[in-house]
């Protein structure tokens, strides 16, 4: 995510503050989740800016924060009584029977399965080829391919890798009292908060290590951190799609 970008959500959110008098529930529920997306990508990015510049600290610890203080977010709506009868109220997860959509982030997400077809969760993948490290591997040639191919999974041919903060989000929110490895640092397994199929172990983003472009950051499920892998491995780096989004 550029500056750019954060800037552009900071204006959209400005935009549906001005004509807050007279919105509708659900323009005021918009504009407080892309409120509290762009308050979520600031303190994602702080972190990875802080590992990224080799800095020591506890990343777990931190990326838990960020994640608890945005997943708040959710049960504060609850009792907004300028947010009823909007998307904001209600259970946050939808099940749509192949898909399921969080309603904070917007985003839709596969759910896994164990069945050898192309959504089973043990299925692994490349990112890339060789140098320049493009996302020319087999999860973008053979298994996104297959999803956005003809009338698209659940409809849709949008399909893609979620970013390292979206995958984030579909976390489950405990407290993180340890550091490091501490077991008061760790999520019971599996970490993912939705489905109770989830991809083995760790699932690839689509966000390149920017200090090294031969690698991309991972989500592990066992622990909740994010790691990082060379984009020409496929061992053990599973997969779940995505789309949409605010």
């Amino acid at each position: 995510m550029t500056r750019g970008t954060l800037a552009g959500i900071a204006c959209a959110a400005l935009l549906w503050a001005g004509p807050a008098l007279g919105a509708s529930a659900e323009d005021k529920c918009r504009q407080q989740r892309m409120q509290a997306w762009g308050t979520y990508l600031r303190c994602e990015q702080d972190v990875a800016a802080r590992i990224e510049g080799g800095q020591v600290f506890d990343d777990r610890k931190a990326l838990w924060k960020c994640r608890h203080k945005y997943f708040a977010n959710w049960t504060r709506f609850q009792s907004k009584a300028a947010l009823a009868g909007s998307s904001c109220r209600g259970a946050r997860f939808t099940d749509n029977g192949t898909t399921t959509t969080d309603n904070l982030s917007g985003l839709v997400w596969e759910q896994k399965t164990d069945d050898d077809t192309e959504h089973d969760k043990d299925n692994g993948y490349s990112w890339t080829t060789a140098s320049p490290w493009l996302g020319n591997g087999t999860v973008f040639t053979s298994f996104l391919q297959t999803l956005n191919t003809g009338a698209g999974f659940a409809g849709a041919n949008d399909w893609r890798l979620p970013t390292r903060a979206e995958v984030q989000t579909i976390l489950t929110d405990f407290e993180c009292k340890g550091k490091g490895g501490d077991p008061g640092c760790r999520c019971a397994w599996p970490c993912i908060a939705y489905d109770p199929q989830y991809p083995t172990y760790a699932a690839w983003s689509s966000t390149t290590l920017l200090s090294d472009t031969e690698y991309a950051y991972v989500q592990d499920f066992t622990v909740g951190q994010w790691v990082v892998n060379l984009k020409t491995s496929s061992l053990n780096q599973h997969v779940i799609a995505v789309r949409g989004g605010l």
